[in-house]
């Protein structure tokens, strides 16, 4: 039987899957997304994080969708350089067999920077399949109404939009890709089995009692996938999976800056860019070559992101304490003054904590009401890069509401 889900979206069971190579060629021309004017276009998107549940739903979600009507696009909403910061995810697609580019991000899934969004806003009948979320985010929302959502594939909670659309949804379940292997059942390819069934042994923590993280249905599921998982078996392969999602041993100083980013704006309405760095400030040091590189670096990262200033906390070092850096874009600009502000506050603490600070479980938590930041510069960094030393139980959203 054939199942139509709407205006034409179609299960796995009407037999109507292509290759993910054959699907692939269909969309590429010289590397740019070509549409074809015989089907209609729907366009599978994963939410902002991009993370591996994220991508890989909207991956293989579109090669299920692809058919003779049907032109299916999986889309990433990041910039295909930023898969890099992604070790699982790249992990995953060279495991799965994937054709890769040569940054390892697949290219069978188009990136935000891939699209040409004026021609995508020239189609008249395009639509959209939400992976891993259940509400257009922002920047999707300029080049799509609500009633273009035709299909919701999730596990957060529901945000009650787009009630028009066909909706599998389980706030319960411990990853969306779940419900993608259900929707595929005994038809995935080697391919798209290893990616879904990698993805829920993240998800879920391997199922790890402690995490609660997955559900019955999550594991009958990764049962569907059971053919698919490798030899040395599940829990040595979900421990390589998270070695390789926490290992930055390969990225710049620049995308370390973008591993992890929040940017909070002043009240002036500056943004400012709160990098935590997953390295400690030694390590980057001699990775980037010296405090005026790193300083170099901080800038260009502020110059590109359109921040004020960026505000860069490191890991923990071999003394358990975590490096500051405070970078503005320019010498004399708003920057310079956010930084000088946020370092006198901090230089202030616990003395100078008022009003909903002293009963926030946060400060109290990281024993900020007590012992304060206990800024110390670091005079040999001067004057090219302006870095402290701070307390290593100190998180960056204790440090966000200083800007």
């Amino acid at each position: 039987a054939v199942v139509v889900a709407h205006d034409g979206l179609r299960s796995p069971s009407s037999g109507a899957m292509k290759s993910t190579a054959a699907a692939a060629d269909s969309c590429q021309a010289g590397g740019r997304l070509r549409f074809d004017p015989e089907r209609r276009q729907v366009f599978v998107i994963g939410n902002e994080a991009a993370d591996a549940d994220s991508l890989v739903s909207a991956y293989v979600t579109a090669r299920i969708l692809d058919s003779a009507e049907v032109q299916a696009i999986g889309i990433a909403q990041i910039p295909r350089r930023e898969c890099r910061l992604r070790g699982d995810v790249l992990a995953l697609f060279r495991r799965a067999g994937s054709a890769i580019d040569e940054g390892g991000a697949p290219t069978g899934l188009f990136f935000w920077d891939d699209l040409d969004w004026k021609a995508v806003d020239a189609l008249p009948n395009r639509r959209v399949v939400l992976t891993d979320h259940n509400m257009l985010s922002p920047a999707v929302a300029e080049h799509f109404d609500d009633s273009a959502v035709e299909w919701i594939i999730d596990h957060h909670k529901d945000s009650g939009c787009h009630a028009e659309a066909k909706r599998d949804l389980d706030e319960a379940l411990g990853s969306a890709c779940s419900i993608v292997a259900e929707q595929l059942g005994s038809k995935a390819s080697s391919e798209h089995g290893v990616l879904l069934a990698g993805v829920i042994l993240l998800d879920t923590r391997n199922f790890d009692p402690k995490e609660k993280k997955g559900t019955a249905r999550d594991q009958a599921a990764l049962d569907l996938l059971a053919a698919f998982l490798p030899p040395e078996g599940s829990a040595a392969w979900y421990t390589s999976l998270m070695e390789a999602r926490h290992d930055v041993s390969h990225l710049s100083a620049g995308e370390l800056l973008a591993v992890d980013l929040k940017a909070p704006s002043t009240r002036e309405g500056h943004a400012v860019g709160f990098a935590s760095v997953p390295m400690s400030l030694p390590k980057v040091l001699e990775k980037v070559g010296g405090a005026e590189a790193l300083a170099t670096t901080c800038r260009s990262f502020a110059c590109e992101r359109g921040f004020a200033a960026v505000v860069a906390l490191f890991s923990k070092d071999a003394e358990g304490r975590k490096g500051l850096a405070l970078v503005a874009r320019e010498a004399q600009g708003p920057g310079r003054s956010i930084c000088d502000s946020i370092i006198q506050s901090l230089q202030g603490t616990p003395g100078n904590i008022s009003g909903p600070f002293l009963s926030n479980p946060l400060f109290e938590a990281q024993g900020l009401l007590e012992k304060g930041f206990e800024l110390e510069s670091q005079p040999a960094l001067l004057p090219s890069l302006e870095a402290f030393s701070i307390r290593g139980a100190v998180s960056r959203k204790a440090l966000m509401p200083f800007a």
